[in-house]
Order: C-alpha cells, then sequence, then structure tokens
C-alpha cells in the first residue's frame, strides 16, 4: 500500500506543535521540583527510544542512546522496514548504524539537540512491469545519511520525549546489489525523493 506523503506545510505544523507541547510538559515537571532535585534528576546517562507512529507505516525502529561527554551523546540503531511503495518500485529495508547528538544547552540528554545519522540498509525492491519492460526485483546494499533537529524533554522520573524533524536519503553508489540495472534505477528515483520524517518519540531511562 503506497502511503501518501505528507505536504511540508504539516509536517512542520505538526513538528512544531509537539515541541511546544513536549515544552509545555517540561516547564510543569521542572515547576513540581526543587533546584537540587533538577541538578541530580537532570542527568540522562543511557536510554531506550522507539516512535510508536512509526507502526503505521510498517516500520520498526530502536535505538539505544549513551550520553559520552557533557551535551554529546552516541547511540546504536536499528531499524526495519516491512513494506514501503513509492511510485513503481516497492522496497523492504532491514539496517543497523549509529548516530551523535549534540545537546548545545545542556550538559545532560535534555532539550534542543541536533544529529548526525549513518546507517547500512539491505533492501530487497521489486519493480512493476513499465512499457515492455517486465516486473523486476533484486537486492541490494546500501549506505544511508540523516539529519534531524529535534527538542528531548523530562516527562517523568523514568520516561522522556521527543520531537525531531529531519531528511534521510540514500547515497548513489551500492556496497552491493544482485542487479545493478534495477538498483541504479531504484537509487535515482530515491535520490530525486529524499525521505522527510517527523518523528514523535517515547524513551526509557536506564
Amino acid at each position: 500500500m503506497k502511503y501518501p506523503l505528507p505536504s511540508r506545510r504539516l509536517v512542520l505544523t505538526a513538528i512544531l506543535v509537539s515541541i511546544s507541547l513536549l515544552n509545555s510538559l517540561a516547564l510543569a515537571q521542572k515547576l513540581e521540583t526543587t533546584s537540587s532535585d533538577k541538578k541530580n534528576s537532570g542527568v540522562m546517562l543511557s536510554l531506550i527510544e522507539i516512535n510508536p507512529a512509526d507502526l503505521l507505516f510498517g516500520r520498526y525502529r530502536i535505538a539505544h542512546e549513551n550520553l559520552i561527554l557533557d551535551g554529546l551523546s552516541f547511540s546504536w540503531i536499528g531499524e526495519v522496514q516491512d513494506s514501503l511503495a513509492n511510485r513503481n518500485y516497492v522496497e523492504r529495508n532491514l539496517a543497523t548504524g549509529v548516530s551523535l547528538q549534540y545537546y548545545p544547552q545542556s550538559i545532560s540528554l535534555d532539550g534542543l539537540f541536533l544529529r548526525g545519522e549513518s546507517d547500512i540498509a539491505l533492501s530487497e525492491v521489486s519493480e512493476g512491469s513499465v512499457g515492455r519492460r517486465q516486473a523486476e526485483s533484486g537486492k541490494a546494499a546500501t549506505l544511508r545519511i540523516a539529519g534531524d533537529i529535534g527538542w528531548r524533554v523530562r516527562l517523568s522520573e523514568r520516561l522522556t520525549g521527543s520531537a525531531a524533524y529531519g531528511l534521510r536519503t540514500t547515497l548513489p553508489q551500492t556496497l552491493w546489489n544482485s542487479n545493478s540495472q534495477l538498483t541504479q534505477r531504484w537509487l535515482i528515483q530515491k535520490s530525486d525523493n529524499p525521505d522527510a520524517r517527523v518523528q514523535i518519540n517515547l524513551g526509557v531511562l536506564l
């Protein structure tokens, strides 16, 4: 099933509303704590995070984020895309990778953050028939990169929430493929349509 891509205005509105709601929750949380509690409970060393909305798109994603320096964290990422239809192509992906997050206004995993991400994806791609060309399928290993901007807040002692918006793209050269012509056509189509993604994540502190 092909899911329509949201308009840019709708995407930006969703991320702004989400950040506003999360910021309001953070303010309420701070008003309920003393200054000493803030100092002790504001430091988050490690968390596991998921985006429940991904299930609507047949996507299963998990990230394990760890603070390594003040305001800088490192994450392991795993993602499975059950089925993604885009124009004449249907793809299934299994990916794993890493990301770095920078929190310019905080020494812990809190507030505004910038994220850079890279992963290796193994994809199974099917192309429908076009004119005289018959339907084809193939597999490919590719390198994907992404960039996000977002906001994270503490929702409770053990829960966090974050809203982020960013772009994802697949590099035009494959690491391996079983059908070079199909893969090249698929990558050209993907490079013309980068994946704009809104993420509303829930995290559990470890």
